[in-house]
């Protein structure tokens, strides 16, 4: 059955049509366990300091603070170490802060290449059961 033209566009899928339920992310996001051991995750460094890495984007990360003062808008620049040996250095802007984790908006994004390829070592780490997407 097809639907003639005035109506195909009108139709969502049932979690878009509700307000405020939409995924409003454009780019592939990966996600790095908690618990997943520290020699499988990319070194996250700012101010001389090692955070964890929670996730990252072409646009954005997210990462593990203790203890940092900062505000919404604050401007923090760094460098993550990938475990391929490449080096991407950031600037962000402070867009969320909780009690354990910071968001940053990057003003100079990472290359999808780079996510790409850290989907495909997290897939394949998980295809051999040495890190796991499942909280146990």
């Amino acid at each position: 059955m097809t639907l003639p033209n005035s109506q195909a566009n009108q139709v969502t899928a049932p979690s878009e049509s509700k307000k405020g339920t939409e995924n409003q992310r454009q780019y592939v996001r990966v996600y790095y366990p908690q618990d997943c051991p520290k020699k499988y995750l990319p070194e996250l460094v700012i101010r001389y300091r090692a955070y964890q890495l929670l996730d990252i984007s072409e646009t954005g990360i997210r990462f593990l603070v203790p203890r940092m003062n900062l505000l919404p808008d604050d401007i923090l620049t760094g460098v993550i170490k990938f475990l391929d040996e490449s080096v991407i250095e950031f600037s962000g802007v402070v867009v969320r802060r909780t009690r354990d984790q910071i968001a940053l908006k990057l003003i100079v994004g990472i290359p999808y290449s780079i996510i790409s390829s850290e989907q495909v070592r997290l897939r394949s780490l998980e295809a051999e059961g040495e890190i796991s997407f499942v909280k146990k």
